[in-house]
């Protein structure tokens, strides 16, 4: 029989571990809507540190996006749930550009169609971005800025850095 000094002792024990344990969390998934929109999957690991996947859709083409970063939690906060992250990573897929085929369509009159072209795309990313854990719903909310550099076919590049966006994501 347990009397009622250990029930409660055991009660409070068991509701401090659901409640230390809510406060943390694998995986998250949603969405990011910015210059590049794309469908996030972020998997945490030991000691801050997550894995992040992004598939996005830039320049009427497709990207898949690898970040690799450092979770910190907000010293100066009013409030423990914000995170503040960094890291870095790489991105490959295709663009199409327009107006950069130039074909005779006709002699007679003489005329021209601009056709567009798509390029393997591959770069470097970098993340810096602002995250809070709203454990209650369960979901993150964050601000990021994702700037990134792209090498195009070997013809072209590309450095965007102000790839600012907001971000959704639901805990699991």
């Amino acid at each position: 029989m347990v009397g009622p000094r250990r029930f409660l002792t055991l009660s409070i024990c068991i509701v401090s571990a659901v409640l230390v344990n809510a406060q943390d969390f694998k995986h998250a998934a949603g969405v990011r809507l910015g210059h590049t929109s794309a469908v996030q999957y972020k998997n945490m690991l030991a000691n801050g540190e997550a894995l992040e996947l992004m598939v996005s859709g830039r320049k009427d083409g497709l990207q898949l996006t690898t970040l690799y970063s450092f979770h910190k939690p907000l010293q100066f906060a009013f409030n423990e749930n914000f995170f503040v992250y960094y890291g870095l990573g790489a991105h490959v897929g295709y663009e199409e550009h327009g107006d950069l085929d130039k074909v005779l369509t006709s002699v007679e009159p003489r005329s021209f169609e601009f056709r567009d072209k798509s390029f393997f795309v591959m770069g470097a990313d970098a993340i810096l971005g602002l995250e809070y854990r709203w454990f209650a719903v369960p979901m993150t909310i964050g601000f990021d800025i994702k700037p990134y550099f792209t090498f195009i076919g070997m013809r072209y590049t590309d450095l965007q850095f102000w790839d600012a966006g907001v971000s959704l994501k639901y805990i699991f």
